[in-house]
């Protein structure tokens, strides 16, 4: 589905309300599906926010680990989870419109 994403957290810091609404979102394709992840020794829930218009599925941020809906209300949901930056686990939250 077509989404916008705001991250709520910069390498696992939450960043302020005015910093995230103030910086444009992300907009693509938002995938959802169980993957193997050998690291976490287990099956789980990945989100990605794939280019819906390279035709490559060139992921626009880090892709969510764990991804849980924490709420979902129409076109608007949150999901959280965990995002792996230069090689570190950082816990994220992504709020995300439906367009």
């Amino acid at each position: 589905m077509r989404v916008e994403v705001r991250p709520i957290n910069q390498r696992g810091k939450p960043l302020g309300k005015a910093e995230r609404l103030s910086a444009p979102p992300s907009r693509g394709m938002l995938k959802v599906a169980e993957n193997r992840l050998h690291h976490f020794g287990r099956v789980v829930m990945c989100a990605k926010l794939v280019s819906a218009t390279d035709g490559l599925e060139t992921e626009l941020i880090p892709e969510l680990l764990d991804a849980q809906i924490i709420w979902l209300d129409g076109t608007v949901m949150r999901l959280r989870g965990t995002e792996q930056v230069d090689g570190a686990l950082f816990g994220q939250t992504w709020d995300i419109k439906v367009l």
